[in-house]
């Protein structure tokens, strides 16, 4: 434990920042306002709650020279093949044309292909068939399955967000022999809804927004579902955390007045992986991994009663978060904030079995600001740069990570920010992807960026959306949700000349 004079500089040095880059060590749970006048303590965390959180919030100029496209491309070290982007501006080519945001380009950032699809994310199957969200004829949102000249295949009826999963691929991409199915099979849905606040008032104060999952049959038929706050108690939050969660609205002014506490942005199935095959059951390729952003918490939920009793189906019976100090297991990982995209990398691609997660340290979590002060709030912890990182879920040891600290500088000298030189930080959504080659995609949303990393941390190829229309100061005006690499197998024989 650092002595109170280390913790107190620790403290000083980040009050005096307007955007302060968070300390691991400031966040490990060291009960710093002990060492601190009350006043000193409940002016840093005013400072936190009224300065620094809101800043966050703004669009960051990782940019600063405006490019656009494919700035970086090394084709002899990326596993080549096109990049499908769930744009959050969309393109329309004319002015009466229909908006789409689910884009395809090809590694030299040329437009190949688009659909007219809502929702986030987007996804391709082999075949050149695209998925995401349209309305039914009857206006109704529903999952929906386009080919590759826009026609309508299929439709759920049912209203995403943030994620849904077709059988036969866990998570969503590219992975050898796992392929989604195009008709059939199941589907789970990640969907939103407002519990009556008579059964959630032991949890919060505000009625909640509340996250549920959804699996259909292969007939759109309701199979099972599961909602998060019936799974309160299993979520890992201590007294403190409860309280900011009971007193503390969380999310925007787009909730109506509700909690938006959780506020999952993936979830996916395991999918089969090495630590089931050595008899762990927490990993039944059944079973599904989801993301809480609001809760800094990674957990995996039982599709299948136990066995032996241990647990029943929807238990969770794993998680990571939401407590990083020092008392818990999950320090080793260091403070996650605010996290995407958590999932077990597929089996068949390096490092299959670990979780890969994008880290954004932006802002989220319930509890104290100020370690040691009584004072609480939504959020309490923050941080301004982002990494992606791969774990074993076991041992929680860290077994890769890409993070990128430097201010946005000429770090070469040759008059242009490229690549490894940016500032890597997205505030919200964001994501990354494993490929075969043992590369990493890594989508930066807010920024629009995409780009592939080695495991040595060589940028070999970045692309920046040029695709505006919706300005919103939340996002920045070619923000991309989330982006996905597929190989050239997946297109329709002679798409592409």
């Amino acid at each position: 434990m650092k002595t109170a004079e280390c913790m107190l500089t620790v403290l000083l040095m980040t009050f005096s920042l307007s955007l302060p880059t968070y300390s691991q060590d400031f966040w490990s749970g060291n009960p710093i306002a002990e060492f601190l006048d009350p006043n000193t303590a409940n002016a840093y965390h005013d400072f936190i709650v009224e300065t620094v959180i809101p800043a966050l919030k703004k669009p960051n100029n990782n940019n600063p020279e405006g490019d656009t496209g494919v700035t970086v491309y090394d084709p002899a070290r990326c596993w080549n093949g096109y990049t499908l982007l769930s744009s959050m501006s969309g393109h329309q080519e004319v002015a009466d044309g229909p908006l789409c945001s689910a884009i395809l380009v090809d590694m030299e950032g040329n437009l190949v292909k688009e659909w007219p699809l809502t929702g986030d994310p987007k996804k391709l199957l082999p075949g050149g068939y695209a998925v995401g969200s349209a309305r039914t004829p009857d206006n109704k949102s529903a999952v929906t399955l386009m080919d590759w000249d826009g026609n309508v295949i299929w439709q759920l009826v049912c209203s995403y967000h943030h994620d849904f999963q077709r059988e036969g691929n866990p998570v969503g991409y590219y992975a050898p022999g796992m392929e989604p199915l195009l008709n059939g099979g199941r589907t789970l849905v990640l969907g939103k809804i407002s519990p009556d606040p008579n059964l959630t008032k032991h949890i919060s104060d505000f009625p909640l927004s509340d996250d549920v999952f959804w699996e259909f049959d292969r007939d759109g038929k309701l199979v099972w579902e599961w909602n998060a706050w019936k799974h309160f108690e299993q979520m890992g939050f201590d007294e403190a955390g409860k309280d900011a969660i009971k007193r503390f609205r969380a999310g925007g002014s787009t909730n109506a007045g509700k909690s938006d506490w959780t506020h999952a942005n993936c979830m996916s199935w395991v999918g089969p992986n090495k630590w089931y095959d050595q008899a762990d059951l927490r990993f039944h390729p059944d079973n599904i991994i989801f993301d809480f952003r609001s809760m800094d918490l990674i957990g995996i939920v039982a599709r299948h009663d136990h066995p032996q009793g241990l647990w029943v189906s929807g238990d969770i019976v794993w998680r990571v978060g939401p407590n990083y100090s020092a008392d818990y297991p999950e320090h080793k990982l260091g403070q996650i904030i605010g996290q995407h995209h958590a999932h077990v990398i597929p089996k068949g691609l390096p490092g299959a079995g670990n979780i890969l997660t994008f880290d954004n340290g932006s802002y989220a979590g319930f509890g104290a600001v100020v370690p040691g002060l009584v004072r609480g709030a939504s959020w309490n912890k923050h941080g301004d740069f982002s990494r992606v990182i791969e774990f074993d879920p076991i041992t929680l040891d860290i077994v890769w990570e890409y993070r990128q600290q430097h201010p946005t500088a000429d770090l070469d000298g040759d008059g242009d920010i490229k690549g490894f030189e940016r500032k890597f930080f997205s505030a919200l959504m964001s994501g990354a992807q494993r490929l075969e080659n043992g590369n990493t995609m890594i989508c930066e949303a807010n920024s629009g960026r995409i780009f592939e990393v080695t495991r040595e941390g060589d940028i070999v190829w970045e692309y920046i959306s040029p695709y505006k229309g919706r300005i919103d100061a939340k996002f920045g005006n070619n923000s991309v949700y989330r982006a996905y690499r597929v190989p050239a197998s997946w297109l329709p024989e002679g798409a592409v000349k």
